[in-house]
């Protein structure tokens, strides 16, 4: 079964060499550890073995680490992060290492990540406060390439900012036909001040792949 938590001692093999570089960073983690224990379990998802993992429009990737231990007892063999800014990648470049596995982040188009060549498929796919409503025609896009990616019986896991954009999100998937396997808001998550109504991984979802 699914386990979560944001303890050091609880993130496996992924190893962070550098601290958050802001306030707050660690108690989201924690917050959003429990959210995934949570969401696995309604959605009844059991994770086995060596895991590939992609991490789509990353950032910083400061969630590496809670990733990692959320799907416990299974272990990531492959963990890729991809995102536009370099300054993050470089950033997430010199926090995260995976002893015994392989890791990598990448500058990118995350709607570019089928064009790559020698990515396996991914049985887990992340993407972490999904910006849909902003620039809907570029999310389709990457939402397209996210359950590309899967694996047959792999899972797409999305968090949101915002009620609005989570409830477009979850009409763009209905749409492409994908299975929504739990759905849950975050009664703990932090209030944002730059916009009414945004909090920090306010919603979390899980879909199958298109049936």
């Amino acid at each position: 079964m699914a386990s979560g938590g944001g303890g050091h001692e609880s993130l496996r093999r992924m190893i962070q060499k550098l601290p958050f570089s802001f306030d707050g960073i660690d108690g989201d983690l924690r917050r959003l550890g429990v959210l995934l224990q949570e969401v696995f379990q309604l959605a009844g998802v059991r994770f086995a073995e060596r895991l590939a993992v992609l991490n789509l429009a990353c950032g910083r990737a400061d969630e590496t680490g809670v990733l990692a231990a959320a799907v416990a007892p299974a272990e990531i063999g492959f963990y890729l992060g991809m995102d536009l800014r370099s300054d993050a990648i470089t950033e997430a470049k010199r926090r995260w290492e995976l002893p015994g596995g392989e890791i990598d982040f990448r500058e990118g188009n995350a709607a570019m990540i089928g064009r790559m060549e020698g990515l396996p498929r991914f049985d887990v796919v992340f993407i972490r406060h999904q910006n849909y409503w902003h620039e809907p025609m570029v999310w389709e896009g990457i939402m397209d390439e996210a359950l590309v990616a899967l694996k047959d019986g792999g899972y797409l896991v999305c968090t949101s900012y915002f009620d609005l954009e989570h409830e477009l999100l979850a009409a763009s998937m209905r749409e492409r036909g994908a299975t929504l396997l739990a759905n849950l808001r975050n009664h703990t998550s932090r209030a944002l001040p730059d916009a009414e109504g945004k909090s920090v991984d306010r919603w979390v979802a899980v879909w199958g792949q298109a049936l």
